[in-house]
């Protein structure tokens, strides 16, 4: 079954089974957030068929660069720069900005 189509629970429990087995795994993992989602999408994923071997001298240069990328999207899309296209991750999201920020003020 695809990624969209899992409940949210489904979901949680195949990151968190996931996660745990390739933390437990490959400890350089803990580490590198970047190597953590490598291996995950190479070992639970569809997508990891089109990732070839990437040396982790290489992966650990690059480590914070995926957040760095959501982070500089989500900071533009507060200013009002190129919001989602779709209505519905445009909804999902700021349904989801609005539950951080009263979880944040409390």
């Amino acid at each position: 079954m695809t990624w969209k189509k899992l409940s949210a629970k489904e979901r949680s429990e195949n990151l968190m089974y996931g996660v745990s087995k390739i933390l437990e795994e490959y400890p350089q993992a803990r580490n590198n957030d970047l190597y953590l989602v490598i291996l995950y999408l190479r070992n639970f994923t569809e997508l990891g068929k089109y990732i070839d071997r990437i040396p982790f001298e290489l992966i650990n240069e690059y480590d914070g660069l995926l957040e760095a990328i959501t982070r500089t999207r989500r900071k533009l899309n507060e200013q009002g720069l190129y919001l989602p296209t779709d209505p519905r991750i445009l909804e999902r999201r700021r349904r989801k900005a609005e539950k951080m920020r009263r979880v944040m003020s409390k």
